[in-house]
């Protein structure tokens, strides 16, 4: 079959692809990840594929509607994200009864509620629930909707959903010809940048689902690879793919690790047999606020670069709520002996937790700045349905029209002020200043963009 995976166009800087979507001020985009990974499973299986990013080609609904008559696919498969759900099914539908083509959707906010996702579209009658890469291709392959797992269908106006199928092994995970390959042959890397990355650089995964799995805000660990699950490929398979990037891809830098999580055991194996390989290729990767100094210290030798940290709150009651399962003075003590270790590090806090006043954000605001990373996000919580938050929040009333978080002792307004000065306190600040004045290729040159997007909107502009 021909196979057209698509992220739909929606609006400039849209960013679809990460675990939670939203209009980057960094200008970041990453890979469309999960699309990736289906794409070269259809591949493997004989299948001629397709992507379209159109938020990371700038691609308008015109360019994007072109694109896809032009390649005439005989499966569609569309990508949504929780800003641009309607969007994206008012986009794919008219063009799936013009080409008369099979279609499904598909994707972690899709996952959520498969009978509301259908029954706003029109035309499409198939929904992949979960991991995706096995229905797709068995839709490619001409199963019937009854007998693919995974899988919500409609007939009519109503909708079945299909038992789920266990989520892929280590070995199902190695048999995926690599993401890597597949993305530098079907994409222009150089659209994809994130500050913590030298460019051009590339995702990848080396296991699916967190080891943790209990934050209850966490989009993907409530619908895509549920709870603490954590499965992984082999380690020969994992730095098979590093050395293949470094051999056949010279140009790209820097790898991002893009695990939920990169658990303090994985970490230490995978550094000591990239060690013994003698691969240089530098990496980042996500990880839990409370690894070991002798860990840190090794991925550092490694080639790691940087560590994306949720922090989330500076108040301890905040973070036992939404079960964060680490403390505020076991990730201080990571986060000094990761400056120990030499790591960089971003930091991600948030705003809007059940419970949350304006002075225990204040708390969060100066923990930020007693933590020093190397860069910091101050995100508005965004209440996913389906995961314990949202359930919470909606319980209570804490959430305005826009399902948006609106406590009584924190008002939506008060909420997205406090996260403007947030940032500005962050950034504005002397300490931050000097940072620039002694690196300032890194901290201004090569943020020109961001800071020209990110400043009206820490000061007058809504985001």
């Amino acid at each position: 079959m021909r196979v057209l995976l698509l992220s739909p166009p929606y609006v400039k800087e849209y960013m679809r692809n990460a675990r939670c979507d939203f209009v980057s001020l960094s200008a970041t985009q990453w890979y469309p990840l999960l699309l990736g990974y289906c794409g070269a499973y259809l591949e493997g299986a004989g299948h001629e594929v397709k992507v379209v990013d159109a938020p990371s080609e700038y691609l308008d609904h015109e360019g994007a509607r072109a694109v896809v008559r032009e390649f005439r696919p005989d499966l569609l498969v569309v990508y949504t994200g929780r800003l641009s759900e309607q969007n994206d099914l008012d986009f794919a539908d008219p063009l799936v009864e013009e080409i008369g083509c099979d279609a499904v959707i598909a994707g972690p906010f899709a996952s959520i509620d498969p009978e509301a996702t259908l029954a706003k579209s029109r035309v499409i009658t198939k929904l992949a629930v979960g991991e995706f890469e096995h229905p797709v291709g068995e839709i490619a392959a001409g199963r019937p909707p009854a007998e693919i797992a995974n899988l919500a269908w409609k007939d009519g106006e109503a909708v079945t959903r299909n038992p789920m199928r266990p989520f892929l092994t280590g070995e199902q995970l190695d048999a995926i010809p690599f993401v890597s390959r597949f993305f530098d042959t079907r994409l222009d890397v150089r659209r994809y940048r994130t500050p913590s990355e030298l460019f051009p650089f590339i995702d990848l995964m080396t296991g699916r689902g967190c080891c943790w799995g209990r934050c209850t805000y966490c989009l993907w660990v409530h619908t895509y690879v549920t709870g603490p699950t954590y499965n992984v490929r082999s380690m020969d398979n994992v730095v098979e793919e590093f050395r293949c990037i470094e051999r056949e891809l010279p140009h790209i830098r820097s790898v991002m690790i893009q695990d939920d999580t990169f658990p303090e055991e994985r970490a230490r194996e995978f550094c000591e047999a990239k060690l013994a390989a003698g691969i240089r290729l530098p990496w980042s990767c996500y990880a839990r606020g409370n690894m070991s100094l002798d860990v840190l210290k090794l991925m550092k030798r490694a080639g790691c670069r940087t560590l994306h940290v949720g922090y989330e709150s500076g108040d301890p009651q905040v973070l036992r709520t939404i079960r964060k399962g680490v403390t505020v003075d076991r990730m201080t003590r990571f986060t000094d002996d990761a400056h120990r270790a030499g790591l960089r590090i971003h930091g991600d806090f948030a705003v809007g937790f059940p419970g949350e006043t304006p002075e225990s954000f204040e708390t969060t605001i100066a923990w930020a700045k007693r933590l020093n990373p190397y860069t910091a996000q101050f995100q508005i919580m965004i209440p996913f349905p389906g995961t314990p938050y949202h359930a919470m929040m909606a319980e209570n009333g804490w959430l305005n029209d826009q399902g948006e978080p609106d406590l009584p002792q924190f008002p939506n307004a008060r909420i997205r002020a406090m996260a403007k000065q947030a940032y500005r306190r962050f950034y504005l600040s002397p300490s931050y200043a000097w940072k620039c004045l002694c690196h300032p290729y890194d901290r201004l040159a090569l943020r020109l963009k961001t800071m020209w997007r990110a400043v009206p909107a820490m000061f007058w502009r809504r985001w």
